[in-house]
This record gives C-alpha cells, sequence and structure tokens, in this order.
C-alpha cells in the first residue's frame, strides 16, 4: 500500500508521483493490463494528485464529478461512441476550471470507433498543454499502434499474493478468507477488492467455472449456443470469463503432470480438477493451455469473437463430468 492507496503497483505509482513533482508527466498515457488489476484505480488516483489534495477535492474525483475530471466508458454498449468522443475532446479545449490540469480518461479505449479513434488521434498530436488524457486498455495491441505510439505507457502486472493478503486483512477480512481470496485473484487488485466487500464476486467466478466444466460433457450444438451467447456479452465479461477459464485450466494442467493438489489455485475445485485431469495426458492439457490462451489473444485483438470462441470449443476435450450443482 502507498500514499495514493494502490495496491501492488507501486513501481508505477512512484513513475507517476515523481512525474508529477518534477514537472515532466507525459501528457498522454495508456494503462494496460488484465482484467481487475486496478488500471481503473490507478487512473483515478493519478487525476487525484493532479486536481488537488483537499478532502473535497479528492471526494469529488473519487465520484468522478471533478469539474476538471472527465471519464468516458462504454454506456451500456459494446463501443464508446464518435459523439462521445467529441463531447470529450470539445471539454479539453476550455481552460480548467478549479485546477491546474483537465483530467480525461477513456476507459476500455479499445472499444472506442474508427472515426472515434481519428479523432482522438488530432488531440493526442497536438494536446492542449493543460490537458492530461489516460487511455485504459486490455494491452498494447488493441489499441491502433498510431494511437499507443503517443502515449507513456504503463503495463500494469499482477500484485504479489503476500502483499494482496496483507492488505485484505488491513481492510477487515480474516487472515484465512484474505489468504484465500488473495491466491484466488491472482493479483487482480480489484477482484480481490470486489470479494471482500461483495460476495457476488466469488458467486460470478464460481459460475464462470461451472459453465467451462457443463461444456466439457456438452455436444457440439449446446458448445456452440454459449460461444454465441457469451460472443454477445460486452467485452469485459468475455475477457474475465476467459480469464477465470485459463486460471483452472492452469490448475488442470499443474494436475496432469502429477503436481501437488497443495498447488491448485481452484483449490475448492479440487475433485473436478482430478477427474479432468485423469482423462487427458500432460500434453493434451498443456494444448488446451494454449488454444485458450490464443483465443484470449485473438479476441484482444478484435477477431470475431463468435468465432474464436467456436473454434476453441470445439477444441475442448469431451470428458463426462457430473453435473455442477451451482
Amino acid at each position: 500500500m502507498n500514499d495514493w492507496g494502490i495496491i501492488g503497483h507501486g513501481w508505477a505509482v512512484r513513475r507517476l508521483q515523481s512525474a508529477i513533482a518534477s514537472g515532466q508527466l507525459a501528457q498522454s498515457h495508456l494503462f494496460v493490463g488484465p482484467p481487475s488489476i486496478g488500471k481503473a484505480a490507478l487512473a483515478k488516483a493519478t487525476a487525484r494528485a493532479l486536481l488537488g489534495h483537499d478532502e473535497r477535492t479528492r471526494a469529488l474525483a473519487d465520484s468522478m464529478r471533478h469539474p476538471d475530471l472527465a471519464w468516458v466508458q462504454p454506456d451500456g454498449g459494446d463501443s464508446i461512441k464518435v459523439e462521445a468522443v467529441r463531447e470529450l475532446l470539445h471539454t479539453l479545449t476550455l481552460a480548467p476550471v478549479e485546477s491546474r490540469h483537465r483530467v480525461a480518461v477513456i476507459d476500455q479505449a479499445q472499444l472506442v470507433t474508427d472515426s472515434g479513434k481519428n479523432a482522438l488521434l488530432k488531440t493526442l498530436e497536438e494536446p492542449n498543454p493543460s490537458v492530461i488524457i489516460i487511455l485504459i486498455a486490455p494491452g498494447v495491441e488493441s489499441v491502433l499502434p498510431t494511437i499507443s505510439s503517443r502515449c507513456q505507457v504503463l503495463n500494469l502486472r499482477t500484485a504479489p499474493v503476500q502483499e494482496m493478503a496483507a492488505a485484505l486483512e488491513q481492510r477487515g477480512a480474516l487472515p484465512d478468507q484474505a489468504a484465500f481470496i488473495a491466491r484466488l485473484s491472482r493479483g487482480r487488485v480489484g477482484w480481490a477488492l470486489r470479494a471482500i466487500e461483495d460476495e457476488s464476486a466469488l458467486d460470478e467466478r464460481k459460475q464462470r467455472i461451472d459453465v467451462l466444466i457443463d461444456l466439457l460433457s456438452a455436444n457440439r450444438t449446446k458448445r456452440f449456443a454459449y460461444a454465441e451467447k457469451l460472443a454477445r456479452a460486452d467485452s469485459e465479461e468475455i475477457e474475465t470469463t476467459l480469464n477465470e477459464w485459463l486460471l483452472f485450466w492452469r490448475d488442470v494442467t499443474h494436475a496432469a503432470a502429477g503436481e501437488s493438489h497443495a498447488a491448485l489455485l481452484n483449490a475448492d475445485y479440487q475433485d473436478h480438477i482430478a477427474r479432468i485431469a485423469a482423462s487427458l495426458d500432460p500434453v493434451s492439457a498443456s494444448d488446451m493451455l494454449r488454444a485458450l490462451t490464443k483465443t484470449q489473444q485473438h479476441i484482444n485483438r478484435n477477431v470475431n469473437a463468435r468465432l474464436a470462441l467456436d473454434v476453441f470449443l470445439l477444441k475442448l476435450p469431451r470428458i463426462e463430468m457430473m453435473r455442477v450443482e451451482s
């Protein structure tokens, strides 16, 4: 933890703090990393540091109601339309109201439409001196090279498990609960914080894993039906689902290789993992792990999600499993 209240990304906080203190902060930034790793939290903390340090300013920034903070994200759809980008860019032409800066954050910048990207690019090329722009995306490859090349990139890494557990205890979690959630989070700060504050995060994780286990027994028709359903979800839900599947299948791969159950991330699914692993040889388990990783990469590069999911689910081995009880 640091004085920005950010868990696990101390190096990024120190870099940003140093740049702000020296007056050398870049005007355009790209924060990238896996879902729920803390990209938006870091963007909000950066905005707070730029807009002021009194309690009123911090509260307004935290609630995204500060007059010099503009926050754009998908509004119930799977894209950020050019109208939203143009409205943002118009705001950035105005002088700051209360602070030395205007801060603009575009969350899920990979979803900006092509016309919106073209409008944004012009501002990135010649930003107003008082403007700081922060783009948030899953990876550098998910935005146009002409955009990423004009940004200072911060590639956020997962937080250490011990640091995460200690931070969760500081926030009121019991030691056993903190250790379990920290390990399960795999360093995803945002997910871990939601899990201790709202049990639905753990419920949603269970539902996603249960679906994967059920799909092992399913025929092609059911698999294609689920691929269609997931492809219609928003990009964050698709990415989160695939990430949960990836972590589960890593456990299967480790178990197929004969590793100890103590090393399992999803220890509450030990019996299911053992049964799946017993049906596969280590090479086949590793092949599926690579296939799932490739599916994530394809979708992050804007390959048709339905097609990518169809291909993966066709490769998924057919294993008769007892139906998972939700």
